[in-house]
């Protein structure tokens, strides 16, 4: 989420009218919680804006909102098919619509920070999967300054988009090796990757390093 926090719902089966909730600090996880949690398939996957669907809803381009169970989303609408469903939600009363969605931040060096950084990354390039995340006052500390600092709206979305593209990029990169990654990444992820790689020293040294290991 866009404070860098997991929101966690419990429910422990009982009351489903009170459910409790923790917002754990991103930093603070256990360091190799991804290498179970993310599917390997997952890592092979560009299509986080589920390019070919008429409308997309998603919550990482809207406003951060302090409610778990009732928060603003994006909307993307892509063609008249989806500007119909649109209409027709908002004229049955099921959709309630806000203002354009914006952003404000630069979000490639966060992004660029964040895959140098990643866990999963690490270990790609021959180091060490850490086991322990920050203790939770540093972490709680980290997210609020990236907070603070980071991208929000429209721009924490491009940061989460990029950063996945990239981290996914060394991944098949370090499986199927240069012409395979070529071969299977879309075009427009492509070209986010050779923005990096042409702009970025920090991504294009961890590349390189993946690409030696071959």
């Amino acid at each position: 989420m866009q404070d860098f926090k997991v929101h966690v719902k419990y429910d422990d089966g009982t009351d489903q009218s009170q459910p409790s909730y923790e917002r754990l600090p991103y930093f603070s996880l256990q360091g190799d919680v991804a290498e179970f949690a993310i599917a390997k398939s997952c890592l092979a996957c560009f299509d986080y804006t589920n390019a070919l669907a008429d409308v997309v809803v998603g919550y990482m381009g809207a406003p951060l909102d302090s409610s778990m169970d009732a928060s603003s989303q994006t909307i993307t609408v892509r063609n008249k098919k989806g500007e119909r469903m649109l209409k027709c939600a908002v004229e049955s009363d099921r959709l309630q619509l806000g203002p354009d969605a914006s952003g404000s931040g630069s979000h490639e060096k966060f992004a660029s920070t964040t895959v140098s950084s990643d866990n999963i990354v690490q270990k790609m390039a021959g180091g060490e999967m850490k086991s322990e995340g920050m203790p939770r006052l540093l972490g709680e500390i980290m997210a609020s300054l990236m907070t603070a600092a980071g991208p929000k709206g429209v721009n924490f979305a491009r940061y989460s988009l990029d950063y996945h593209i990239l981290r996914n990029y060394l991944h098949v990169l370090d499986v199927w090796g240069d012409t395979g990654a070529n071969n299977m990444i879309p075009a427009y992820s492509l070209e986010i990757v050779k923005k990096y790689l042409d702009t970025d020293e920090s991504f294009r040294a961890l590349a390189e390093k993946i690409k030696s290991k071959r």
